[in-house]
């Protein structure tokens, strides 16, 4: 795992967040109105971003040191 600051645009299924000190697994992304974000957490909880908050995430790395796409 490698930890990554990106904007809302940039989160992808597989990516753990932390909010409140919670770890939670990103299960979905969708795209809300006013470029913001709908993420959908793997124990059902549910996230909105507005589209400048850049957040902090950690994200699988394959062998090669390349990013897993789910």
């Amino acid at each position: 795992m490698r930890s990554v600051e990106v904007l809302p645009a940039r989160v992808r299924r597989g990516d753990v967040i932390a909010v409140g000190g919670v770890p939670h697994r990103v299960r979905d992304v969708r795209e809300l109105r006013g470029r913001r974000r709908r993420l959908e957490f793997e124990d059902g909880n549910v996230f909105v971003l507005g589209p400048w908050v850049t957040i902090r995430v950690r994200r699988e790395r394959t062998a090669a040191g390349g990013p897993v796409h789910r």
